[in-house]
């Protein structure tokens, strides 16, 4: 096992940059996620820790020795791809077992590594077996066992459950969650699921454009986002995003969308009247009021979801989605009132960054 630090890693093809000086320490043992969208430079900042990509700037350490210009087979690591890239001629047994045979590894120590794997993944009864007889959910334990038998410092998974439906996805998430618990080896995972994300992390590092806007915890994302591309990107549904603008006229300090409705503000917060922000709150932080008290708002869709029910809605011109933990009779085109609850919402400036009173970055987990 291993720490991995990354200093300031660039990364350009030419005059085309796309990784823009990108930092960040990941320490012994732990579970980090590279999320973003596509493009976002996650793959190609994992790829540089493999020694796949050269690095264009900046270091790279793992266990505290930079391998900036060390080839992949000299870093200690070991890589699980999308493509599990076995070979067809070969059992899984000998799949599992190829990287120790060319290591030379002795007959006696390839069997006992390939068998603690093996019982490991649940693929004991499996060994004889050639790939085209398994399942892609076992095709992809294959693939995490050959990595498992040469006892890496560290491992890295390129979005390795993209081929796999959404059933399998959720238990192969699970498996590779408690593997991670069973070796506490570093992991570094690259995906641009959120709910993986979300569901297999120590921490999130949330990449945007070649850069890192925003590490954390899961739950510390989702609670305070401290840019709308997180709030946005961080969650599902996500974040309602809502323009306007502070209005203090009416001496209790609300927030007024651009149609004229108005919000609740968080205590605490205090902006000149007329400066304008967004508006940020979770689907699921609304409630339905009595008639006439609160926002009204115009349902658009209702999705029953067993449960939970979704509900788009529109407030003015704005449209939002809603999640209650409830079974609702409502139909498209009813108005329902909706209470926005005020300790829950994130301010914005209209620049996207996080607005930063106290009452609004606090860690809102516990209530």
């Amino acid at each position: 096992m291993a720490t991995v630090t990354i200093d300031k890693a660039r990364k350009a093809y030419g005059a085309v940059e796309v990784l823009h000086g990108v930092s960040t320490d990941i320490a012994d043992g732990e579970f980090v996620v590279l999320v973003g969208p596509s493009g976002c430079g996650k793959s190609t900042l994992l790829r540089m820790i493999a020694g796949l990509e050269d690095i264009s700037g900046g270091t790279i350490s793992i266990g505290g020795r930079v391998v900036n210009h060390l080839p992949p087979k000299e870093r200690d690591i070991s890589m699980v791809f999308q493509n599990y890239a076995l070979y067809p001629h070969m059992t899984v047994a000998e799949n599992m077992a190829f990287s120790l045979t060319l290591a030379g590894a002795p007959k006696e120590e390839k069997q006992k590594r390939v068998a603690q794997a093996a019982q490991i993944l649940g693929l004991t009864e499996l060994l004889g077996r050639y790939p085209r007889q398994l399942s892609g959910g076992q095709r992809q334990r294959v693939a995490m066992g050959r990595s498992i038998v040469r006892n890496p410092q560290v491992f890295l998974f390129d979005e390795p459950l993209s081929n796999l439906d959404a059933k399998l996805r959720v238990a192969m998430r699970a498996e590779i969650k408690s593997l991670h618990r069973r070796l506490a080896t570093t992991t570094i995972y690259v995906t641009h699921d959120q709910v993986e994300a979300m569901t297999m992390a120590d921490r999130i590092v949330v990449m945007n454009g070649g850069r890192i806007e925003q590490i954390g915890r899961p739950l510390e994302l989702y609670d305070n986002p401290q840019s709308m591309f997180v709030a946005e990107f961080i969650g599902s549904p996500s974040m309602n995003l809502l323009k306007g603008r502070f209005d203090g006229d009416g001496g209790q300090p609300m927030f007024r969308m651009n149609d004229g409705t108005l919000l609740p503000l968080p205590d605490g917060v205090s902006r000149p009247s007329g400066t304008e922000a967004v508006y940020g709150i979770r689907p699921e932080y609304f409630t339905i009021s009595p008639t006439g008290i609160g926002i009204p708002a115009r349902v658009v869709v209702v999705e029953p979801l067993g449960p939970e029910t979704q509900v788009t809605a529109t407030v003015g011109e704005q449209t939002i989605v809603t999640v209650f933990h409830e079974r609702l009779t409502i139909e498209p085109d009813d108005t329902i009132w909706l209470q926005p609850r005020a300790e829950r919402v994130c301010l914005f400036d209209t620049n996207g960054r996080r607005l930063t009173d106290a009452a609004t970055v606090r860690d809102l987990q516990d209530t």
